[in-house]
């Protein structure tokens, strides 16, 4: 069902195309320049942010892609960025590094645009969730348009979300674990809901960041009031060793504090050689954190 879900998204792509290209500073839109071409070639995108629209389940959607200035290194992963319930994708390339660090190490970054700018994580009652978005099928559509416009490892790709955004890689850990390598939900842990029926289709690394002083989505878990009624989440230890339940790791995780309120819980011996982290800000906000992007890079390299 999953391979059907995937060629259906896949099949709903618009073959239009909107190039939005730009060499300037991240904060600033990149401008629009509009194809008739119906065909894209790999390696056509030049360095710089792009825009891409397409068409999924009938809803218009869109997505900025940022390509590094070097060329194409090897392997190189895409990492897919979604931002929290009334962000959006360009707020999420202007308030994290995620640009910076991958015209170091070389990714392919793309910033997902949520509809109504929030996500249907299948647990809360979002305007998406409302408007019965598929927002996993929105994924695996990006995932392949990305795929005809440039060169990327198909075996990294992660998923990182904040906030709405983190339960919505949570979802996309469970329902689309054949398209990803890691996930790393920033400041939102499993919901209830969809830990209960999680069965990702091939083992994933987790990297799942929370702050025990979050006062948006509690580090305790619990019910907590979001745009649209809000869910209820497994506290962060508990969602973490969920997951760990998921892969098969080894019951006992180590537990290291690699600098000054950072506590790193991580599962081992899991199957397919995945690993499950938590990472706990003792204190800390509900924010994506300045350094984001650069975590997200040193997870991938293990």
């Amino acid at each position: 069902m999953i391979i059907g879900r995937l060629a259906a998204a896949a099949a709903a792509v618009a073959l239009s195309l909107t190039l939005l290209s730009s060499c300037g500073g991240a904060a600033s839109s990149p401008p629009t320049t509009n194809t008739s071409s119906t065909t894209a070639t790999r390696q056509t995108m030049t360095p710089g942010d792009h825009v891409v629209n397409l068409t999924v389940d009938g809803h218009a959607r869109s997505f900025i892609v940022h390509v590094p200035p070097s060329p194409p290194v090897a392997n190189r992963p895409l990492i897919l960025v979604f931002h929290g319930a009334l962000g959006t994708d360009q707020g999420a390339v202007s308030g994290t590094d995620f640009e910076q660090v991958a015209d170091q190490y070389g990714e392919v970054v793309a910033f997902l645009q949520g509809y109504a700018n929030t996500w249907n994580e299948g647990a809360g009652h979002t305007p998406a969730e409302q408007a019965h978005i598929d927002d996993v099928a929105y994924t695996a559509a990006v995932i392949a348009k990305i795929e005809t416009l440039v060169t990327f490892d198909r075996q990294r790709i992660v998923a990182a979300g904040f906030s709405n955004g983190a339960l919505m890689v949570e979802d996309l850990g469970c329902r689309l674990a054949q398209e990803l390598s890691l996930i790393v939900p920033v400041e939102g842990e499993l919901p209830v809901s969809v830990s209960a029926t999680c069965s990702p289709a091939r083992p994933i690394s987790i990297y799942e960041i929370h702050a025990t002083a979050d006062g948006v989505i509690p580090y305790g878990g619990g019910p907590f009031q979001g745009v649209g009624g809000g869910t209820s989440v497994l506290a962060a230890p508990a969602s973490v060793a969920r997951w760990a339940t998921l892969e098969h790791c080894s019951p006992t995780p180590a537990v290291s504090s690699p600098t000054s309120g950072i506590q790193l819980t991580t599962y081992a011996g899991c199957d397919g050689g995945v690993t499950v982290t938590l990472r706990t800000i003792n204190g800390g906000a509900h924010e994506w954190g300045s350094d984001i992007g650069l975590l997200v890079a040193k997870a991938l390299a293990g």
